[in-house]
C-alpha cells in the first residue's frame, strides 16, 4: 500500500486553503474599514465640539446679538463687533448655499453691529460644514441655536446646541 495524498486530496486541501484565505481577507478588510470610519468620525466630532465650544464662549459673553442670513453678529464690549458666517469661494455674499461644503468663519465687523466685513476674511473656525438646511445658526427669543453638520469623506456628524447669552 502506498502512503501519501492523491491528486483529489491535494486539490480539495488547496481549495479549502484558498476559501479560508479569502474569508480572512474579507474580515480583515471589514475591520480596517470600520477602524478608518471610526477614526474619521472621531476626528470630525472633536473638531465640531471644539468649534461649538468656541462659539459658546463668545456668545455667552455677548451683550448684543443679531441673526440674519445664517450668520450671527455680536459684541461683548460694545466697541468690538464680530460675525460668525459661512464661506465658500464659489459663492458670493450673501451666500446662496448651492455649494457642497462651507467654512464657518469669525470676522471683525467695521461700523458696528450692522457693519460690513470682507467675505472670506477672518478666522477659520470649522471646515467641511454642510450648507443649510443641514446646518443652521440662528438667534430667536434670546437663544442662539447652533445646528452644525460637518462631513469628511463619506462620514457626517451633526451637533446641535443652544446658547443663552448671559449679558443681554
Amino acid at each position: 500500500m502506498k502512503k501519501g495524498m492523491t491528486l483529489i486530496e491535494v486539490i480539495i486541501a488547496s481549495l479549502m486553503f484558498v476559501v479560508l484565505a479569502v474569508v480572512i481577507a474579507y474580515v480583515f478588510r471589514a475591520i480596517i474599514l470600520s477602524w478608518s470610519s471610526g477614526e474619521t468620525r472621531t476626528g470630525i466630532d472633536v473638531v465640531l465640539r471644539r468649534s461649538a465650544e468656541e462659539l459658546s464662549r463668545d456668545l455667552r459673553k455677548a451683550r448684543v446679538v443679531q441673526s440674519s442670513n445664517d450668520e450671527i453678529r455680536f459684541t461683548q464690549d460694545l466697541s468690538s463687533y464680530y460675525v460668525y458666517y459661512f464661506y465658500n469661494s464659489g459663492d458670493a455674499y450673501p451666500p446662496a448655499f448651492n455649494q457642497n461644503t462651507y467654512e464657518l468663519r469669525k470676522a471683525a465687523l467695521s461700523g458696528g453691529i450692522n457693519g460690513t466685513f470682507a467675505y472670506g476674511s477672518g478666522l477659520l473656525i470649522l471646515g467641511d460644514v454642510l450648507p443649510p438646511p443641514a446646518t443652521d445658526i440662528s438667534f430667536v427669543n434670546n437663544l442662539v441655536t447652533l445646528d452644525l453638520s460637518a462631513k469628511r469623506k463619506d462620514e457626517a456628524i451633526r451637533l446641535r446646541a443652544q446658547i443663552s447669552p448671559r449679558n443681554l
